[in-house]
């Protein structure tokens, strides 16, 4: 008998997608590396999902005997949900188009962070376009509670960074003295801002509020840093906002129903986040379009329009893809593309 509960649910939806197995492994391998702050594991062997070198994601059909071009963005970008290597939208797009296409996703990666994988895997051979397959952990990151600086934005596992920061800033020594004066809370050390009980939709609200305009900026910073690389290397540059099923007016087909029920039995506390982002996504939609048009970037919403609305299974949760969904995100992508 499967158990009830966040465990239960996991085993649940593993039944039904169990690729979702291989991605939570990887998940739990992530590291911490320079500059990026964390990312997936380097030379990762899953049935599912397999890595480089340096933790970028296998792209199947990738010829460097075409010119290359760019898929950037978070996960799902990086291609969570998919079957195999060869399912990711990189890959499909490898598969359907003229050029061999790199995976630059990393999962739970904020713009800020999308910009300095690009910048450090570097783009000195980049002929083909550059899409970012974005936009949703920005929003979710700025709704959630916990720090959001108007210079350095807030990333996903912030508070284990500060955390560790603390205690390195306290020294080893002090903060011996300190817990054993029980004086380590005091002091800031212990659970990180946001890892306390949920907070009430009334009071993420207000903080989403506070934070938006301050992330709608950082947003801009990076989107214009896209689009200096692409005039430098005489190319294009295109933003996807990336499909997320509560902005579609999706008829769900029988198993996204079931898996999004599972999600919220598994996650709870994420409840009221999800449902600010839901909230605000008609005005971040045209936001995102505004902010793309000012920095030149061509802008594509995945939300509109009939590709993701049919009653196809496209979704494994309200975010990542099915191996349809990846096939439908590739589709779009190649369809906006300068011919």
């Amino acid at each position: 008998m499967t158990p009830r509960g966040p465990r239960g649910a996991v085993e649940r939806r593993n039944a039904i997608v169990p690729q979702m197995r291989d991605y939570d492994a990887l998940g739990e391998r992530q590291r911490w590396v320079p500059h990026l702050m964390y990312f997936h594991p380097a030379q990762a062997t899953y049935p599912s999902v397999t890595t480089d070198a340096r933790g970028l994601r296998t792209v199947v059909g990738a010829d460097p005997d075409r010119p290359t071009a760019l898929l950037v963005g978070g996960s799902t970008a990086f291609g969570i949900g998919a079957t195999s290597d060869a399912a990711s939208v990189a890959s499909r797009l490898s598969a359907t188009t003229r050029w061999s296409w790199r995976n630059y996703g990393g999962r739970a990666l904020n713009s800020t962070q999308e910009a300095v994988l690009t910048h450090l895997m570097g783009t000195d051979d980049l002929a083909g376009p550059i899409v970012l397959l974005s936009g949703l952990n920005n929003l979710v990151r700025a709704c959630m509670p916990g720090a959001f600086d108007p210079t350095y934005g807030a990333f996903f596992q912030q508070s284990h960074f500060e955390r560790q920061m603390r205690v390195a800033a306290v020294g080893t020594r002090a903060l011996a003295r300190m817990l054993a004066r029980g004086l380590a809370a005091k002091a800031g050390i212990g659970r990180g801002p946001w890892e306390s009980d949920a907070a009430a939709p009334r009071e993420l609200a207000a903080h989403a509020s506070a934070n938006y305009d301050p992330m709608l900026h950082v947003l801009r910073r990076d989107l214009e840093y896209f689009a200096m690389v692409a005039a430098a290397r005489r190319t294009s540059c295109t933003f996807v906002l990336q499909p997320y099923a509560p902005w579609i007016a999706k008829a769900l087909d029988p198993r996204e129903r079931e898996l999004f029920a599972l999600l919220d039995e598994e996650g709870a506390d994420f409840t009221p986040v999800a449902a600010e982002v839901t909230r605000r996504g008609d005005a971040y939609r045209r936001d995102v379009a505004r902010i793309c048009a000012d920095a030149g970037v061509a802008f594509v919403d995945a939300n509109a329009g009939p590709a993701f609305a049919g009653p196809d299974w496209l979704f494994v949760d309200r975010l990542h893809l099915t191996d349809a969904g990846q096939d439908a995100a590739a589709q779009l992508i190649a369809s906006a593309l300068p011919r």
